[in-house]
């Protein structure tokens, strides 16, 4: 203990000898570390801790699938349900989960609450416990059950600020009053974050007799939890063998051609699937960061071993031993690197919040994203790592005393082995550095591309807007009826030009997939073989307001929606696929198998209805007549003034028809393009930062190193001078000599990203991963770079006057 405590000690002093070497070190380390512990921070508690639930492990979700036409994870009905729930023996719970929306009335304007509507068991299932009241009981999800509610901890807390007193009180919903029964803790939102939570008789649709008892009305995603002794293997044995029965049973509601089966995914696996592959891209550059940062901290190792190597010769001569000397370098190194990854802890601590808030567009299990003992760990075992590491390659480096003290007070050149050593890691440097900077530069080319990227529509000055279905609108035509008078009431408004609605908004994964269409005067096109296809729920001048450019006949009219039912339009991929070798104009397609049919009046130009990000598929569109079902209600208004001016009064117009009408989410349409965007340009701005840091450590790497050779030959260059040598000439042998490795760095770095190159293809956007002309742009920036850290140092010991370079040694 005290030969460790005088290591400390005589580190100490040493360290005072090259402040700034040493500090150095310790940057480059804690920001390669600080970067690496936040990261894995992330990765850790979203892709590797268990979910912060009892038995979690054993929660799965339970995808019901149409394997034959490729359909997967599809929603199920209630009677579909409550057979799986009844037939299995492996699951202890199988609970159902859908969101609606409920209008919270008497609590100032009208509100629209994010509502999960559930089983009774299904916090029983999670074994979440309220931290006031209780949740639900047995029998309080069947028909005619009072209604009741959950409260989640965030609105709690927002609308009712935390009040303590808040159970038994009613709340008014959709013109019923519901009483509070509880408030959970703060938890993992799943599937998405909900206001409120309520059981099935107090949602109007599942509530009803007929998606009760239609097998064909599919509204609910199931969710489980395996016994103690069962497995997915067994589980999803037994439920696809209750599906073989309901095929046989039901053959019109479940077509052997269709198929159905199902697949249970453990919820770890569901709620993390989103964020895997960007989570492990930025782990993967943050490694390379930190590898840079290693290497480079070992080359600045060797130069403070290199000039020490007089002092360590003069220690043996006096009789020290060996091991000793080289006790002591490598207990300096992990001082070093344990301050580094201290720092690089505190680093990683601060901006856990950051990367938070990040993780959240990719995953509930985000709020789970907290600094515990892991990232302790993992800044520790790091920190030994690469301190042991460096530190050996520079205390083992052969030593010849003799020759060290024929030196006298010289430049203590290096040997051999050390020179070689310091090329290779200069060379490691260089091919990491060109890895990170080049899928940089290929993110933020797709990500340009991405932004950029032509949505078929014009969505400038387009007000967006939601209202869900409103407390007073008895039927499904009543809130349609409702939506149209909305539009006409604000198509008088002198500030708005158009008024179009539809059951979503484009560029979002709303749109409803079409299970079958025929087309009239043909055979049903097989299910297995049919591409597919979109339906649009939209009002006549949706494409108008939009700008969509008509292509072939005519757009949607008003007469459409009433008079003249049954007309539709397709974009141009629908006509090519379907249509290729005749007129589409009045042609007819059939949804329900020759019951009704719906007449093409035009076509229009694709669009990326499904996502900026999803080409455009094959989609028709529809007016509101042809729709029976419940749905949100999406306005989109182009008006001739901005948002801030225009808001309060298209609120004040809606309440002027119906005043319980709850309003949600005024905003532009841009704004929801941009903010679709949003996760990916994140991404796009957290690897453009992590390789600036990379280059950054690099140069500095490089510019240190080549300070450092300069520096032991500055006698030879003033001897060169001296002798009349051109400073050019000199300076073009430092630059050969330092870009030849740069050159050998970014061969390699070229020949590993040809392997790299297909899991970086995954995450990115109408962009070549194996992008030559990148590689070339990308090894052209970084050899300019490199020339100038190169030459700065050089060009500074050729200004010396030769007199003055040999005076000095």
């Amino acid at each position: 203990m005290q030969t460790l405590i005088e290591d400390i000690q005589f580190a100490y002093r040493s360290f005072m000898k090259t402040p700034a070497v040493c500090a150095l070190i310790v940057t480059t380390l804690a920001l390669g570390i600080g970067a690496n512990a936040a990261i894995f921070n992330v990765v850790y508690n979203v892709l590797v801790a268990p979910l912060p639930f009892s038995g979690g492990e054993r929660l799965v979700k339970i995808n019901t699938n149409k394997p034959k036409i490729n359909r997967n994870d599809v929603q199920v009905s209630v009677p579909t349900m409550l057979d799986y729930r009844q037939k299995n023996e492996h699951l202890s719970h199988l609970v159902e989960y859908h969101q609606m929306s409920f209008t919270l009335l008497g609590h100032g304007d009208p509100k629209s609450l994010k509502t999960g509507t559930v089983s009774w068991d299904y916090f029983e299932m999670l074994n979440v416990k309220p931290i006031l009241g209780r949740t639900f009981l047995p029998g309080e999800d069947k028909q005619g059950a009072r209604p009741l509610i959950v409260l989640s901890h965030h609105y709690w807390r927002e609308m009712f600020g935390s009040d303590p007193d808040i159970i038994g009180t009613s709340l008014q919903m959709n013109n019923k009053a519901h009483q509070v029964i509880g408030v959970l803790p703060p938890m993992a939102a799943y599937p998405v974050k909900n206001d409120i939570w309520v059981t099935a008789p107090s949602c109007p649709v599942r509530g009803s007799s007929n998606a009760i008892n239609d097998r064909s009305r599919t509204m609910l995603t199931l969710y489980g939890k395996l016994k103690a002794n069962s497995s997915l293997a067994k589980a999803s044995l037994e439920l696809n063998n209750i599906s073989k029965h309901l095929i046989a049973e039901y053959p019109d509601v479940y077509p052997e051609n269709q198929g159905l089966s199902n697949t249970l995914i453990p919820l770890k696996t569901e709620m993390a699937a989103q964020s895997g592959p960007t989570f492990y891209l930025l782990m993967a550059i943050t490694a390379l960061v930190l590898l840079i940062a290693c290497a480079n901290v070992a080359n600045l190792n060797l130069v403070r071993t290199a000039n020490r190597k007089q002092e360590f010769a003069i220690r043996e001569a006096l009789g020290a031993n060996p091991r000793r000397i080289a006790r002591q370098v490598l207990t300096e190194s992990i001082l070093l690197s344990l301050t580094g990854g201290l720092l690089g802890l505190i680093i990683a601590i601060f901006t856990n919040d950051l990367l938070a808030g990040f993780a959240a567009h990719y995953t509930s299990l985000a709020s789970e994203v907290k600094i515990n003992w892991s990232v302790f760990v993992f800044c520790l075992v790091i920190s030994m790592l690469t301190g042991v590491i460096s530190g050996a390659t520079a205390a083992f480096q052969k030593r010849h005393i003799n020759e060290s003290l024929k030196e006298g007070s010289g430049n203590i050149t290096a040997s051999g082995a050390s020179n070689r050593l310091r090329k290779v890691l200069l060379i490691i440097q260089f091919s990491l550095a060109f890895i990170v900077i080049t899928s940089a530069t290929l993110v933020s080319l797709s990500l340009y591309r991405l932004n950029n990227q032509d949505t078929g529509f014009n969505s400038s000055e387009i007000v967006a807007l939601q209202m869900g279905p409103g407390a007073s609108n008895d039927t499904v035509k009543q809130w349609h009826y409702f939506a149209r008078e909305t539009a006409h009431r604000l198509e008088r408004k002198a500030e708005i030009e158009q008024v179009a609605f539809s059951t979503t908004f484009p560029m979002t994964e709303g749109r409803r997939q079409l299970s079958f269409f025929q087309i009239e005067g043909r055979p049903p096109i097989d299910s297995s073989e049919r591409p597919d296809a979109l339906r649009a729920v939209v009002s006549p001048n949706y494409h108008q307001v939009l700008a969509i450019p008509l292509l072939q006949g005519r757009y949607l009219q008003e007469s459409d929606d009433e008079n003249n039912p049954g007309s539709i339009l397709i974009n141009k991929r629908f006509a090519e696929l379907f249509f290729a070798a005749e007129n589409p104009i009045d042609k007819r397609i059939s949804l329900d198998k020759g019951k009704t049919w719906l007449s093409v009046r035009g076509v229009v130009a694709d669009t990326r209805e499904m996502g900026v990000d999803i080409a455009p598929v094959p989609t028709f569109y529809s007016t509101f007549i042809e729709y029976t079902r419940w749905s949100w209600i999406k306005m989109l208004i182009r008006t001739k003034v901005p948002l801030n001016t225009i808001s309060t009064s298209i609120t004040d117009a809606i309440h002027e028809i119906n005043p319980q009408q709850a309003v949600q989410g005024i905003t532009t349409l841009k704004t929801l393009k941009d903010e679709s965007l949003s996760s990916a340009n994140l991404v796009g701005q957290l690897v453009t930062m992590f390789a600036v840091l990379a280059f950054a450590i690099a140069l500095s790497g490089v510019v240190g190193i080549v300070a450092y050779n300069v520096s032991q030959r500055r006698k030879e260059i003033g001897i060169r001078v001296a002798l009349g040598a051109n400073p050019k000439r000199i300076r073009m042998l430092f630059a050969v000599q330092g870009m030849s490795l740069c050159a050998i760095g970014i061969a390699i770095g070229a020949f590993i990203m040809v392997f790299i190159s297909p899991m970086l293809a995954r995450v990115l956007f109408e962009t070549q991963a194996l992008n030559l002309s990148m590689y070339l742009i990308t090894g052209t920036a970084i050899s300019l770079f490199a020339a100038l850290a190169i030459l700065l140092p050089v060009k500074q010991a050729t200004a010396v006057q030769p007199s003055h370079a040999l005076r000095e040694q």
